[in-house]
């Protein structure tokens, strides 16, 4: 009886540490694309900034365009995707350089570059 309930509760333990193990990739993946998202929507956000300030030219604009840059690699790295706040969608090609809008609210306006004759 005792050698019954040891191994009963062994199997248990097994168990249960195998769901244990199953489910913490997934909480973890999660994790990692929130704080990526969370990352890149304010990089994005300070990139908009500067180019509404400085131009899209400016020293301010290309150092932010830079730090968005590492954002969306260190998202690629930890998430193996990255977040595109101006569409609001994930993507897992390692493409931002070339597939990101750096334009995308097409506001003119607002960008010093093109206010100088």
């Amino acid at each position: 009886m005792k050698n019954f309930k040891f191994s009963s509760a062994l199997a248990a333990l097994v168990v249960g540490g195998a769901l244990l193990v199953s489910a913490a990739p997934k909480a973890s993946a999660d994790d990692a694309r929130s704080r990526c998202q969370h990352r890149a929507e304010k990089a994005e956000q300070h990139y908009r900034s500067e180019v509404r300030a400085h131009g899209r030219n400016s020293r301010q604009a290309e150092s932010a365009k830079a730090k968005l840059n590492a954002t969306w690699d260190r998202c690629y790295s930890e998430a193996s995707a990255w977040y595109d706040p101006h569409t609001r969608a994930w993507r897992t090609d390692r493409d931002w350089d070339r597939n990101y809008a750096w334009d995308g609210d097409n506001d003119r306006d607002h960008d010093h570059d093109h206010d100088q004759h």
